[in-house]
């Protein structure tokens, strides 16, 4: 796994505030809000209003996606909070949502869906704006997972809401991470 380090609280508010002064600063902040959810690239950077929205255009509690939008052969939920249903809702509000297949990342260089290379080329210079080194699109998710972990949920369950189909692999977000490895330890007074 790349690298391990967690982005606090305070980095966090450093990155959307950095991403708020840039071109495109809304659709920039709604990709970084579903990295930070838990969501992997390849299952954000070509959904559609059909893919967000009920037929009632209301705002999904659960995005759910067919292989052909997820890593493997199989489909995948993803439940969003609160936080990031209202991000969407405002990123779309002045939309026509008739056109259900409409995506909702579009380059403006080419009018179309952006290419995974491109928004990882874009998180990696922000990250690196920000003084913030190795870190990629990857680092939202491993964020989400910890976050998940070190508060207490449980692992089953954050391995259902990332979509993984082991809990080994759910696992690693949390075992192989230094610092927290190192508070774990701390913890401990003799």
């Amino acid at each position: 796994m790349e690298n391990r380090e967690v982005i606090d609280s305070k980095k966090l508010k450093t990155i959307f505030k950095y991403i708020s002064t840039m071109a495109n600063g809304d659709q920039i902040a709604l990709m970084f809000k579903f990295s930070y959810s838990g969501m992997r690239l390849c299952n954000w950077y070509k959904l559609q209003i059909k893919d967000v929205l009920s037929q009632d255009n209301k705002v999904k509690d659960v995005i759910a996606l067919t292989s052909e939008k997820n890593k493997g052969k199989d489909g995948v939920n993803y439940y969003l909070s609160d936080d990031v249903k209202q991000a969407i809702a405002e990123y779309i509000k002045d939309w026509d949502l008739t056109d259900r297949e409409r995506y909702l990342f579009i380059s403006q260089k080419t009018g179309k869906p952006y290419c995974k290379n491109s928004l990882t080329n874009l998180f990696h210079k922000i990250y690196s704006d920000l003084g913030i080194e190795n870190c990629s699109t990857h680092c939202g998710r491993r964020n989400f997972i910890t976050n998940l972990l070190v508060n207490g949920v449980d692992i089953t369950s954050v391995k259902t809401l990332v979509g993984h189909k082991h809990i080994q692999t759910t696992s690693l977000y949390y075992n192989e991470n230094p610092t927290l490895l190192k508070n774990i330890v701390n913890a401990n007074k003799i």
